[in-house]
């Protein structure tokens, strides 16, 4: 993975894969980014910005293969959101790093109430 570095609202710096948009988090960036005041589903979206064509139409651009940690080498566990489901991201079981295919931490920002009620009910 060849990865550039993006400073988001002069707090957070993640990492975005320049060959398939994917986007790299270290433990507790997520968290950092969900916390940021303002639109935090607005920035997510912006810094997801790989997972878009020139018209706002969704791209589905995934990692191929097996991944490894950018930050120690160790091999990411395939792993999927609690709440929502058909969310699947990879899981550095070291660092608690993740790495979200192009599209999936814009998806994983938008909550629906479809999945809201799934997750109430599932209970």
């Amino acid at each position: 993975m060849v990865m550039e570095r993006i400073r988001v609202e002069n707090a957070v710096d993640v990492d975005r894969c320049s060959h398939c948009g994917g986007i790299w988090l270290d433990g507790g960036e997520l968290e950092d980014l969900l916390g940021l005041p303002g639109g935090a589903k607005d920035l997510i979206k912006r810094l997801d910005s790989g997972a878009y064509d020139d018209h706002g139409a969704m791209v589905n651009s995934f990692a191929v293969g097996e991944l490894v940690c950018p930050r120690d080498g160790t091999q990411l566990s395939v792993v999927n959101d609690e709440q929502q489901q058909h969310i699947e991201y990879e899981l550095c079981p070291t660092c608690g790093g993740m790495f979200f295919d192009a599209g999936e931490l814009a998806d994983l920002s938008e909550f629906t109430l479809v999945e809201r009620l799934r997750a109430i009910f599932s209970r």
